[in-house]
């Protein structure tokens, strides 16, 4: 297990190494000079005086080996730099941001994991039955819909013609619904499928018909037999999910102005922020990468055939 852990912290450092590097690539290649945004966004007439001096202040007057060589030290030593538009550190804002996005993919986690397990056992007990063509039903409509079209038809549901929920901000728990429910509801849906289709194929296998030839009950075969084998592609499904909810869901964020890491990355590209971009995809790629790690120890914890590997 020690070696296994080793292994995966080895790869995170990889990763962040190279999400970094394309990271910092493609933004400078990318349209638009921020000292001029910055400039312009704040009325300042933007001369080529003001945009040097700016420049130089930013460290974008630098040859780009250099600040790439400056980005890389920072990147591993915790210094992320300074917002162009704020003026704060980049990993302070990230930080504070933090707090909102683990809430909302909290809550979303919630809806998915309820679903998933509620629909796909419901839907394994009897095969073609009401609950299983209703859950086919809802897979479809989960894969079909996009999340930002479900967020505006629940806005206008149950914040416009009802009035029943706000449709934007953090103030309470009522704020938490509709984008908890967006973000949950689709990938529950659809998980909810592979569990029921996971759990009809262990159906045959020998194991289940030993257990039926000792006497156990159908639903005694379904829950302690069936399940613990079919749960494990799920528990993988939940975890890649469950990383990027906290990694910041930036559609459903900007749909209902929630204030986190998702929303923030957004105003930083409109502003051409690039220490914020910058800072963001490299704390998402630790947490995505953070979450697997998990999943694989949890996976490894759960069956002990992936310890042979």
């Amino acid at each position: 297990m020690i070696r296994f852990i080793l292994e995966r912290a080895a790869q995170l450092v990889i990763i962040v190494f190279a999400v970094s590097t394309v990271t910092f690539v493609l933004m400078r290649l990318a349209p638009g000079d921020p000292a001029t945004i910055l400039l312009t966004a704040h009325d300042v007439p933007a001369s080529e005086e003001a945009l040097t001096a700016l420049r130089k202040e930013l460290g974008l007057n630098e040859p780009l080996h250099i600040q790439y060589v400056n980005w890389l030290r920072d990147v591993f030593t915790g210094h992320w730099g300074t917002s162009y538009v704020s003026k704060e550190s980049v990993l302070a804002e990230l930080w504070n941001r933090l707090p909102a996005t683990v809430e909302l993919a909290s809550a979303g986690f919630t809806v998915m994991t309820v679903l998933t397990l509620g629909m796909g056992l419901a839907a394994s007990v009897k095969s073609s039955g009401p609950l299983d063509r209703l859950s086919r039903l809802l897979a479809l409509l989960g894969s079909s819909i996009p999340s930002f079209w479900l967020g505006f038809l629940l806005i206008y549901l149950f914040s416009v013609c009802l009035g029943w929920l706000p449709s934007m901000g953090r103030e309470n728990w009522t704020n938490l619904v509709l984008p908890a429910l967006t973000l949950g509801a689709g990938l529950g849906a659809v998980q909810a499928r592979v569990l029921r289709a996971q759990m009809l194929e262990l159906g045959d296998r020998n194991f289940v018909k030993a257990a039926r030839a000792r006497g156990f009950s159908h639903m005694h075969i379904l829950f302690f037999e069936v399940f613990k084998h079919a749960i494990l592609p799920i528990i993988t499904l939940l975890g890649t999910n469950l990383s990027f909810m906290l990694a910041g869901n930036v559609i459903v964020e900007t749909i209902f102005s929630w204030p986190g890491l998702g929303k923030y990355f957004i105003d930083a590209i409109t502003q051409r922020d690039y220490p914020v971009i910058q800072g963001y995809v490299i704390f998402a790629s630790f947490l995505i990468v953070g979450v697997q790690c998990l999943v694989d120890v949890v996976q490894t914890a759960i069956d002990p055939r992936l310890r042979l590997r």
